[in-house]
């Protein structure tokens, strides 16, 4: 294990708690045990399996740790309620229930700003490409971490578009086999987008289609359901 996550790991134990005591109700009506019982669990596969295994990409430097790091809760979470019966659909269906009440749980008025950030391309546009220079300067440092790439002009029909072109997320789940986790996961983009009120649009994932998972904007259109799934619809839309 990475000293970074061998010295963080009260502080990622935490921050799991903070997701899964949003589903502590439906947690505990899955596993048929109390939530800090089933909580231990999730964190004990966690830690055994998942946390030992994390490239170090930057530590608290980049936000891309938090990304790999929380993501991987619900991993552990499905790999734990599998025992439980729960299919990996159902799962995913707790992961959409995670963070739409994380997002709806911020204040009115923060919601209310970063949406309007996301349907401003000029100050998106502004602020990552910041992102991009920063993180093209990290995986210098860190192979293998997220690696970022602002369109400009726009791809066409699109108010804002950047491509992510490195995930460490798709890379851990082929390395470790969870391939089957990482639609869900990604369908949570869109989670996150919708209820801030940002139509967003993926048609590529690094995962897939091993080149680039595509993020664009559109200002004029309402936000695409997320539940079921986007994957699962019937559009081109991943």
């Amino acid at each position: 294990m990475h000293s970074y996550y061998s010295e963080n790991k009260e502080k990622i134990k935490k921050g799991m708690n903070e997701f899964f005591i949003l589903v502590s109700a439906e947690l505990e009506d899955a596993s048929s045990r109390k939530y800090h019982e089933v909580l231990q669990e999730i964190w004990d596969y966690y830690e055994a399996n998942l946390l030992d295994k994390f490239p170090y990409i930057g530590g608290d430097e980049v936000s891309g740790t938090r990304n790999l790091t929380g993501a991987y809760y619900f991993v552990a979470m499905g790999e734990v309620l599998k025992k439980y019966g729960l299919s990996l659909e159902e799962s995913g269906h707790l992961m959409v229930l995670v963070y739409e009440r994380y997002y709806l749980k911020m204040p009115g008025l923060i919601r209310t700003l970063m949406g309007k950030i996301y349907r401003n391309p000029k100050i998106l546009n502004k602020m990552l490409l910041k992102k991009d220079a920063k993180n093209a300067a990290n995986a210098v440092k860190n192979p293998g971490s997220f690696e970022t790439q602002t369109q400009i002009p726009p791809e066409e029909g699109y108010d804002f578009s950047y491509h992510n072109l490195v995930c460490p997320l798709s890379i851990f789940a082929k390395k470790y086999g969870y391939e089957e986790y990482m639609p869900y996961l990604c369908n949570l983009d869109y989670v996150m987008f919708g209820v801030l009120g940002a139509p967003l649009y993926r048609e590529h994932t690094c995962f897939e289609d091993g080149d680039f998972c595509d993020f664009k904007l559109k200002n004029d259109a309402t936000p695409l359901p997320y539940w079921p799934p986007v994957f699962s619809q019937d559009n081109p839309y991943k």
